[in-house]
């Protein structure tokens, strides 16, 4: 019975216990029910609370667009105003460049008559004129103009290519040389290309001078014979003939053409001679000047034939074309020139050899009148020594002379009318 009883009490003991476990249990689920129920009530609050936060961000978004819409207009407005503004200040600055160019072209025009008429005016000028004129201006000595005055200065030229002075070349100084850088140890030929306004050689011992500069010895179309004497070489005229020559078939000939328009040619050197010292002399080189304004020559202009030593023919005279471009239909002048000593002539022998031949010369220049005066220089040999004389002649008369005196064939002069 005792037993029984403590059994039952046992019973109710555990009955109680886990009555208070549930208990326990409830307590703690209500506990989490209103923990769940404060995290869903701020829940609650903070939805509201975003509800409230959206609707005012759109009312002030709202507000915003408002506003930014009377910006974007009052913007607009104001761009319009830069847009008209900007179209009349082209339209200003167009108008300005416009001016500004029409008087750009009014002034260059004005400069452009006043350079015509500069230029009509220095194309008056002799050749003390010019050089008044350079030495007052800005232009550079060696470019624009040349102007030596040292003594006895050897000037050299650039070979084989145009030397440009548009201002004139003045040779002031005594016993002045004017010639070409030419390395005749490479063979180089001698030519002589000027171009300019006005040439003026002052001293009677000053020149321009490309003698020797042609073909060396035995080299050249008219180049002399060997032999036991050597003969002279040919160009213009033959060259005189060698003693016991070795091919007298061979050399001492005439070649090109007496106008030095179609062809123009260097100097033949002359023959060797059978001596071991014979030393033959070189052709002359070749001389081309464009004149423009006006000729002054004091001093000489050659392109003669190198002398033959110890049995060596001389080498004969080179080439001299003289283009006077002095008048025109739209600036004629009637300024003088001095043509002065222009010689070609064929290079002497001592020794035995024989002496050169003549080279060409050609003088051509333009003129409104139908006839013209000037001084032509010619060569007159008379017991092996050189003689030069002048006479005042017409176009006719030179072609007579031409035709009636073998003095003149390497002498070609034209004067177009």
């Amino acid at each position: 019975m005792n037993k029984k009883i403590r059994e039952l009490q046992n019973t109710v003991k555990d009955l109680q216990s886990q009555i208070e476990k549930m208990q326990e249990n409830d307590n703690e689920q209500n506990k989490q029910i209103d923990n769940l129920k404060r995290g869903l009530l701020e829940k609650d609050q903070t939805m509201i609370a975003l509800a409230d936060n959206i609707q005012q961000f759109k009312k002030e978004t709202g507000q915003y667009n408002v506003g930014l819409k009377k910006q974007m207009e009052q913007y607009q407005v104001k761009f319009e105003e830069f847009k008209s503004m900007q179209s009349k200040y082209n339209i200003q600055q167009l108008k300005s460049q416009t001016d500004a160019q029409t008087e750009e072209e009014e002034e260059e025009e004005e400069e452009g008559q006043k350079n015509e008429q500069k230029e009509k005016e220095i194309t008056t000028f002799d050749c003390g004129n010019m050089l008044s004129f350079i030495e007052s201006s800005d232009l550079k000595n060696g470019v624009d103009f040349l102007l030596v005055n040292e003594y006895r200065k050897l000037v050299k030229l650039t070979n084989n290519e145009w030397n440009d002075y548009k201002f004139g070349i003045f040779l002031f100084g005594e016993k002045i040389t004017l010639t070409v850088d030419c390395n005749k140890d490479n063979q180089e030929l001698g030519y002589l290309k000027i171009k300019t306004s006005h040439l003026w050689i002052k001293d009677p011992s000053s020149k321009i001078d490309c003698s020797e500069l042609g073909y060396a010895h035995d080299q050249g179309p008219g180049r002399g014979g060997s032999g036991k004497w050597g003969s002279g070489g040919g160009y213009g005229t033959k060259g005189s003939e060698g003693e016991d020559l070795l091919d007298s078939s061979i050399g001492r000939e005439t070649y090109g053409e007496e106008t030095l328009l179609k062809e123009i040619h260097f100097g033949s050197g002359g023959g060797s001679g059978r001596k071991s010292s014979s030393h033959p002399g070189s052709g002359g080189g070749i001389i081309k000047l464009l004149i423009e304004q006006q000729l002054i020559n004091h001093g000489s202009i050659r392109s003669n034939g190198g002398n033959g030593w110890r049995s060596g023919g001389g080498g004969s005279g080179g080439s001299i074309l003289i283009e006077l471009q002095c008048q025109s239909q739209s600036h004629p002048n009637t300024l003088k020139h001095t043509f002065g000593t222009i010689t070609c002539t064929g290079g002497n022998s001592s020794g035995g050899g024989s002496s050169g031949g003549e080279g060409r010369i050609a003088i051509y220049g333009s003129t409104k009148f139908n006839r013209i005066s000037l001084f032509l220089i010619f060569q007159l040999r008379k017991y092996n020594a050189l003689y030069w004389n002048a006479f005042e002649c017409t176009v006719e008369t030179i072609q007579h002379k031409k035709k009636n005196d073998d003095r003149l064939l390497f002498v070609c002069v034209v004067f177009i009318s």
